[in-house]
């Protein structure tokens, strides 16, 4: 299988072969309606989610998504299964599939995790109801895949939709459930407007990038190309304060009953310091506990990659690691 690569970036599951296939991309914009309750404080860590109602406010609006949707050029008859993907905080699209040689949007912006998670959720009730593109009909499972803040997203849901969520299987990369005081401090993000005020100097303070991109690499700089590095700055995007503050609700149950698999790099600077990610099975045994309904849990760690495991040199080994359980999931 070839791991072509929304935010979102839809990926099109069918049986073919990695040597020389390729994909076809198009971009995409789907409308989605949300109704969610969200917390009126928009530091509050857990999203609402602990909250009664009198700190919350509904948001019952309808949002144009924008995507990419890839489907391989040859995709034998009755291909069900669509991967949806879903970045990290201040990426983009892109992370899917970085266009540099060495290597074989939604725009949320201001929202805060219910409506992000909500959206996303709808994408993949679309994906199910209705044909994305002309000649693709609707697909019968959806695989969610996340990196990062996208894998809190996708979590984020599957603990608000427990066994009703619409989602067929979940692959949770970069992300692992920690304490809020363990995570990166609110020091290493820098007002968008200051890091970069051609591109960004009349937004809100609220608006925040990454001014040093060398945390989500491994610290041995031979791992990836300088010229990734340049890339990522180049590309980087903007994320929300708020949405920085609610990444804690990762620590919470959700009785989702699908199969669930959380990735990570050995070399992960945000999660995997001090030795965590060297026993796997305590790994697994801890971060189990946060899925007590899932169907199958397990947890890989990629040797030698870092936090964003798709930009460095050994990224086919995640990738291969993806294909493996989508075809699983899948039932392949």
């Amino acid at each position: 299988m070839l791991l072509c690569a929304f935010w979102v970036l839809f990926h099109f599951l069918g049986f073919y072969t990695v040597s020389g296939a390729s994909c076809d991309c198009s971009s995409v914009v789907i409308p989605v309606h949300v109704d969610v309750l969200v917390p009126k404080d928009p530091t509050d860590e857990f999203a609402g989610l602990k909250s009664n109602a009198s700190s919350l406010r509904r948001v019952d609006d309808t949002y144009d998504i924008f995507g990419v949707f890839c489907r391989p050029d040859v995709v034998s008859p009755g291909a069900s299964v669509v991967q949806l993907l879903v970045h990290g905080f201040t990426y983009t699209n892109q992370y899917w599939s970085p266009p540099v040689e060495e290597f074989p949007e939604l725009l949320l912006r201001s929202f805060l995790y219910p409506t992000v998670a909500a959206a996303v959720s709808q994408v993949a009730f679309h994906l199910k109801t209705a044909s994305i593109v002309s000649g693709v009909p609707p697909f019968k499972k959806v695989i969610g895949i996340g990196h990062s803040a996208g894998s809190g997203l996708l979590n984020f849901n599957a603990i608000v939709d427990g066994p009703q969520s619409i989602f067929d299987g979940l692959i949770l990369t970069g992300s692992l459930s920690v304490p809020p005081d363990t995570l990166p401090p609110p020091s290493t993000l820098t007002p968008a407007q200051d890091d970069t005020p051609l591109r960004w100097g009349t937004l809100d303070p609220g608006y925040v990038t990454t001014s040093n991109r060398s945390m989500f690499y491994p610290a041995d700089t031979t791992a990836f190309s300088p010229r990734m590095i340049e890339f990522d700055d180049f590309t980087k995007d903007v994320g929300t304060v708020s949405i920085f503050e609610q990444t804690a609700i990762t620590s919470l149950t959700a009785q989702y009953t699908g199969p669930v698999v959380k990735i990570v790099g050995s070399e992960d600077q945000l999660f995997c310091t001090t030795g965590r990610c060297v026993n796997v099975t305590a790994l697994t045994a801890s971060e189990r506990v946060g899925w007590p309904a899932a169907r199958s849990f397990e947890v890989v760690v990629e040797q030698g990659n870092g936090h964003d495991m798709n930009l460095d040199f050994k990224a086919q080994g995640p990738f291969n690691t993806f294909v493996s359980f989508v075809n699983q999931f899948s039932g392949l």
